[in-house]
């Protein structure tokens, strides 16, 4: 059986307040007390002038990776569609906050919920 499938929902979630470019090596700390000599260069090239860090400025964590993707996923919920709705949880991510269980089901976790599938990628 084939069904025709659409995104209809999309949602994101950036943590804690933007952070310029001039203040990421107090967040994120000095190459042997130096500044980096690459930054300008690289943010010349690269022309991102915030960005977002899920730490706070003792360079604690502020939220795991699964913290991050369940607060966007709460956010495609509204009285039309409801978390019990959901069928099957895909995650995919670059950097899980560990191997074992995998990311989608530490998200899954995170969102408490029902059985669901889940299917989760990395790499």
């Amino acid at each position: 059986m084939n069904r025709s499938v659409y995104i209809t929902r999309l949602a994101s979630f950036l943590p804690n307040e933007p952070i310029s470019n001039d203040q990421m090596e107090s967040i994120l700390g000095l190459i042997n007390g130096q500044p980096s000599k690459a930054k300008p260069l690289i943010l010349r090239n690269n022309q991102i002038k915030k960005r977002y860090y899920a730490l706070d400025k003792d360079g604690q964590t502020t939220h795991t990776n699964a913290e991050l993707t369940k607060v966007a996923i709460t956010k495609l919920f509204d009285s039309d569609f409801d978390l019990s709705k959901l069928e099957i949880l895909s995650c995919g991510t670059t950097t899980p906050d560990q191997l074992l269980p995998a990311h989608a089901a530490m998200v899954h976790g995170e969102l408490g919920g029902h059985a669901i599938e889940i299917n989760s990628t990395t790499g």
